[in-house]
């Protein structure tokens, strides 16, 4: 979970809760020089590969909002993920996971 504080502000804190079924095909390590980060604005959409670039996925849906992206030739690995409706995502106070963060 990332934690935003800017200038002694707090910010809401959105996560994106990972099925424990899948959790396991995720990369156990990312590293930041491999991360392709992409916000279309016409879409909403937020997208971000752990490949250093976009590969060819396979999209399952974890929620209302987020997707994960699998390999084609491998199943099991993780690519990617993706959030729609980016701006309605952060927004959303019936998320189990998001939450106000106070200091």
């Amino acid at each position: 979970m990332c934690e935003a504080v800017e200038g002694g502000r707090s910010s809401i804190v959105a996560t994106i809760a990972i099925p424990a079924a899948v959790q396991r095909y995720f990369p156990k390590a990312i590293d930041p020089t491999q991360l392709w980060v992409n916000y279309s604005p016409l879409a909403d959409s937020l997208t971000v590969y752990f490949t250093g670039q976009p590969v060819p996925s396979v999209w399952d849906d974890v929620d209302r909002f987020a997707y994960i992206g699998f390999a084609l030739d491998v199943e099991t690995q993780v690519t990617s993920v993706m959030i729609e409706h980016f701006s309605t995502w952060l927004l959303v106070s019936d998320q189990p996971d998001q939450f106000l963060e106070s200091t």
